[in-house]
């Protein structure tokens, strides 16, 4: 079966479930039984490490350079969120914090530099049944 994306291709992603939604731009690491594995470079969401969201191919598309530039804008702030609340310590304690500062500063170099292809050395995997926070 003809695949519509290739891996290591850089596309757009809305991944939707009963549990949670994601939009974000990302790198497809494979493809099994139908399925793209998509590994999460930059959006809205605050992570611990990279994620690989398991996708369908409605959930993918060619990213545009807005897109793109509203993906960086959301990773940075993100990123500017997280140092502003540590360092006027208003943050709430997370279990994980110092991992998401971490994470955060990775993928905010790694968006700025273009550097799509750089992997942060944890990875999850992320099944459509889980709840991603």
């Amino acid at each position: 079966m003809p695949r519509k994306y290739q891996d290591n291709q850089l596309v757009a992603a809305y991944f939707a479930t009963r549990r949670m939604s994601a939009r974000f731009l990302g790198v497809v690491q494979k493809y099994d039984s139908g399925k793209y594995y998509v590994r999460y470079i930059c959006g809205e969401r605050s992570l611990s490490c990279d994620r690989v969201f398991e996708c369908h191919t409605r959930e993918l598309w060619e990213p545009c350079n807005e897109f793109i530039d509203e993906m960086q804008a959301a990773q940075m702030q993100v990123y500017n969120n997280i140092v502003k609340s540590r360092a006027e310590r208003t943050h709430a304690y997370y279990a994980n914090s110092n991992e998401r500062l971490i994470w955060s500063s990775f993928a905010a170099k790694r968006i700025l530099g273009s550097h799509f292809f750089r992997t942060f050395p944890v990875t999850q995997m992320v099944w459509r049944t889980d709840y991603v926070c």
